[in-house]
């Protein structure tokens, strides 16, 4: 079943992002996570960008509601980066840092915006999944967190 949560405003695709594969997949992780942003493992959690819209959750991390980008939408009153003629610093920042794991945010934001959001999460959900052992993938770690294979 494809989760519409993970279309994250920024145009990453949520099920490849740490925060959430942390919180679903690897305790060690998650603890890792914590120990690094200062806060308690159970603060290391999401449920997917679009969720943020609706359940949202307050933390001092920078996921969640006090992500840079997801307040600057806020802000402008828009849903995505897409709709944003100027894109800020935070998303600059992120699109530079996502291209360098392989993945096109500006590309990303065009499909979302444009097409069936179900064949993209399809897609994404394809493309970050190991091709070992077949689960997700996160898509800033340069081997599978649960069998170790290389993903680049």
């Amino acid at each position: 079943m494809v989760n519409m949560n993970l279309v994250g405003r920024c145009g990453l695709y949520c099920g490849s992002c740490i925060i959430y594969r942390a919180e679903r997949d690897s305790e060690q992780l998650r603890m890792d996570i914590a120990k690094e942003n200062g806060c308690e493992p159970g603060d290391v959690q999401c449920s997917g960008c679009q969720s943020v819209l609706v359940d949202g959750w307050d933390s001092d991390n920078v996921w969640g509601k006090n992500c840079e980008i997801v307040k600057c939408l806020d802000s402008k009153g828009m849903s995505t980066c897409y709709d944003c003629e100027v894109k800020c610093h935070s998303f600059k920042e992120w699109y530079e840092h996502m291209q360098e794991h392989g993945e096109d945010l500006e590309q990303n934001l065009e499909k979302i915006n444009g097409g069936d959001l179900k064949e993209w999460l399809k897609e994404k959900e394809d493309k970050w999944s190991c091709k070992e052992c077949g689960k997700p993938l996160i898509i800033n770690l340069d081997r599978c967190h649960r069998c170790g294979e290389s993903i680049r």
